[in-house]
């Protein structure tokens, strides 16, 4: 090269690039392999934060369960609507005269999450205080010829 072409900018522009354009260049080398999952029974909806969401039963067999369902509304469980989760609309059925998710006679509810920690509080401290009054009952009624218990003793020997 010349003095007078090392000086001229524009030379350079005219020069055939040898990059390959950012359009044509991808990512597909580093990003993994997809990896096999099994399906799901029941798709699960896009979070919501201070919800908690949960499948309820509605109908069995092609019987209307009312009472299930009734009481799961009462216990403080909402029916969700489609227009909420438009992203459900294309997986699953919608119930037209009600707008709400179903699947399978399965219908989708929602809950607080405070309402819903509030709830397994209260299961956990029922079933444990029935499994003790079970143990107790059982307990209560020892006898001598067939232990129902037996104390656990640590016998330490030395010198054997």
């Amino acid at each position: 090269m010349s003095n007078e072409t090392m000086n001229d900018p524009w030379e350079t522009l005219e020069e055939p690039s040898t990059r390959t354009p950012r359009s044509l260049e991808t990512r597909d080398r580093d990003t993994r392999k997809r990896q096999w999952v099994e399906p799901t029974m029941l798709p699960d909806p896009e979070p919501e934060d201070g919800y908690v969401f949960k499948w309820v039963r509605a109908s069995a067999r092609g019987q209307d369960d009312k009472t299930n369902f009734q009481k799961r509304l009462r216990e403080g469980w909402e029916a969700v609507h489609a227009e909420h989760h438009p992203e459900m609309m294309t997986e699953i059925g919608v119930v037209q005269k009600t707008g709400m998710v179903e699947v399978g006679g399965l219908v989708l509810c929602k809950m607080p999450q405070e309402m819903a920690d509030q709830r397994r509080r209260y299961y956990h401290t029922r079933t444990a205080s029935e499994m003790d009054a079970a143990e107790n009952t059982y307990m209560r009624d020892d006898d001598e010829r067939m232990k129902k218990y037996v104390e656990k003793r640590k016998q330490v020997l030395f010198g054997r």
